[in-house]
């Protein structure tokens, strides 16, 4: 009997998820009983995921780093400057959209819970003291993917430097060990999947009935602008990817995002994307790819420009060009300083509205957090786009041709 190739096997696989993201989808909505016995599946899974995320991580950084100091420094600074040019002409179309659309014009809450959680307390000496952590043991164990990279940099730079290739190969054959388990989990993409939409249309699909829908459309409709602008015209452009090719390579990677609204747990399958969808080298997505699910965030970029715009024109507070340029460092900063604060994208929107003068709308905050998950599943979904399309890009400017 013929066995099927790699490709084939990624095919079946892709159009099973796609499949199973529908259905699920739809069950949901039409029988949402079912995911509170089997919502705890999806999280499973998704803890499945993020298992393998970090030990991955580690080993490929280290690899990208022990094998050539020089070329992993080199990709490592062209990334950050990617990610900050990205960001930026994200955030600058964002509020070009939303200055046209007004999306907060005439909105009004008369009722609903008012949010009660706190803003984080954003300092740079706060900052360094998470990512540079006194335990890699307890950064492993706490799932901080940040730490992680710099320590895997670090520690695979001074193995090149030193030259230890016992370590290094054994690292090596690590990263094989892992990547093979990560094969075998990732066959219960379709499975995971189906329950993660099932229980989220469960459990938001009356609410997005409601006026926040208006919010939810407008976040989902600037991330599908981002995404044709800033991640699949650049591609297009300088490594001949067009739109067609990308989405059929880039379809579990995103259906992975959309379902989990964790850019490390879909680390691993953005890694294998980028090496066997689109042939970039280790030492380019090694690097690239881990560093970008932490501080490389284009949907933050989205997130924190509507979540602004939308108050500010709700409260009918002028944005005058200065206080857009404020909100755009505002969001740089906490974009570059997620990785260090915990409580997710509900704590960095109320702290992002507490720096620009706007903590007095708890009503908003708490309508906010209610519809987070509708607005996660595209946010993280751009990220991990924004991911792929830095590794390309990086892989371009280092020089290899498509």
């Amino acid at each position: 009997m013929e066995q099927k190739s790699p490709e084939k096997r990624t095919n079946f696989l892709s159009w099973i998820t796609l499949a199973c993201f529908i259905l699920g989808a739809v069950t949901g909505l039409l029988w949402p009983r079912l995911f509170s016995c089997i919502g705890f599946i999806g999280t499973v899974y998704v803890n499945l995921l993020k298992l393998m995320a970090l030990p991955i991580v580690l080993c490929t950084v280290f690899g990208a780093a022990s094998r050539g100091v020089k070329n992993a420094t080199g990709t490592l600074l062209k990334t950050v400057l990617l990610f900050i040019i990205l960001f930026t002409v994200s955030f600058l179309l964002s509020g070009a959209l939303y200055a046209i659309l007004a999306p907060g014009k005439g909105f009004t809450l008369t009722s609903g819970e008012a949010w009660t959680g706190s803003a984080a307390d954003l300092s740079l000496e706060g900052f360094l003291t998470a990512i540079f952590s006194s335990n890699i043991f307890a950064s492993l164990g706490s799932g901080a993917m940040l730490p992680t990279i710099l320590f895997a940099f670090f520690m695979g730079a001074v193995a090149g430097r030193v030259g230890a290739n016992r370590v290094t190969e054994f690292v090596a054959e690590l990263e094989t060990i892992f990547s093979r388990m990560l094969s075998y989990i990732l066959w219960l993409t379709p499975l995971g999947v189906f329950v993660l939409m099932g229980k989220c249309t469960a459990d938001f699909g009356a609410q997005a009935l409601g006026g926040a829908i208006r919010y939810v459309l407008y976040a989902w409709g600037g991330c599908v602008l981002i995404l044709l602008l800033v991640m699949i015209l650049p591609l297009w452009i300088f490594c001949r990817i067009d739109p067609i090719t990308y989405f059929r390579k880039t379809g579990r990677v995103l259906l992975s995002a959309i379902s989990t609204c964790s850019s490390a747990a879909t680390l691993p399958e953005t890694l294998r994307t980028c090496r066997e969808e689109f042939d970039v080298p280790e030492r380019v997505s090694g690097v690239a790819a881990p560093l970008g699910c932490t501080i490389h965030m284009c949907g933050g970029a989205v997130s924190f420009c509507l979540l602004a715009m939308f108050t500010m024109q709700m409260t009918g507070r002028p944005v005058a060009i200065g206080t857009f340029l404020l909100m755009l460092v505002f969001a740089e900063a906490l974009n570059m300083a997620a990785p260090g604060i915990p409580g997710g994208g509900i704590v960095l929107g109320a702290t992002f509205l507490g720096l620009l003068g706007m903590s007095d709308i708890g009503l908003f905050l708490g309508m906010y957090a209610g519809i987070y998950r509708l607005l996660d599943m595209a946010y993280t979904s751009l990220n991990v786009a924004g991911d792929v399309t830095a590794v390309l890009l990086i892989d371009r400017w280092e020089g290899r041709k498509q």
